[in-house]
């Protein structure tokens, strides 16, 4: 079974783990467990689980503290640019992460290693074992560092920036599943907007919310709907 550079791991994440277990659970993808059930009993799906929660805890104590001022609505949407798959992907490549990743030959020669939802992931899956290992604060130093200090003002969430322009006219909108395809670990889904019930765009991607995404993205362009 292939082993793992610790320091190497740790030295591009800054941080030195207690408990190197609970980094290598985070590296675990779903292929290479179920082709090692007997050694390797859980991938990193339930520390992305985690992780994912104490990320957005973690966003979402920064903005609040960083602008009292902002309403609701403008503290989510930057929040959604600091969380989303493509931010997380960015820095997920950054760290180099991909590298490191534990999975099957099958997902590796398919793109594996650089599909951003496993990379997405598996940050997220590495935040929720800082959090076990070193707690909260270990876990805001790990985000600070390497997700809030990110300049968001380039980054653009088409799914507010589509909620916004349906309440100002007034009209509704819906996504819905058009057909997914591909085993559970490297899935592509096809979504629908629909404006008023009707199918305006359609987007795809590896996750929902990067089809969602891409289908709003799609429907603002051809509309030549801006921030303005």
């Amino acid at each position: 079974m292939r082993s793992l550079n610790y320091k190497e791991i740790e030295k591009r994440l800054g941080v030195a783990f207690r408990r190197k277990t609970l980094l290598r659970s985070a590296l675990i993808h779903s292929s290479f467990s179920r082709n090692h059930a007997l050694k390797v009993p859980k991938n990193n799906e339930t520390l992305e689980f985690l992780g994912d929660a104490v990320l957005e805890l973690i966003v979402r104590e920064h903005l609040y503290r960083k602008f009292p001022g902002l309403a609701e609505g403008e503290l989510n949407e930057m929040k959604v640019r600091y969380t989303n798959t493509d931010t997380l992907h960015r820095v997920g490549e950054e760290l180099r992460i991909g590298e490191f990743l534990l999975m099957d030959r099958g997902e590796e020669l398919t793109g594996g290693r650089a599909r951003s939802s496993n990379i997405a992931g598996a940050l997220e899956a590495v935040i929720g074992a800082v959090y076990l290992d070193q707690g909260l604060k270990g876990a805001q130093r790990f985000v600070k560092k390497h997700i809030l200090a990110i300049d968001i003002s380039g980054l653009r969430d088409y799914k507010s920036l589509l909620n916004r322009w349906a309440m100002q006219q007034q009209r509704s909108i819906s996504y819905r599943v058009a057909r997914s395809h591909g085993p559970p670990h490297r899935k592509v889904f096809h979504i629908d907007l629909c404006v008023d019930s009707k199918k305006v765009s359609r987007g795809s991607g590896d996750s929902k919310k990067k089809a969602q995404q891409s289908a709003a993205r799609q429907f603002l362009e051809e509309q030549k709907i801006t921030e303005d």
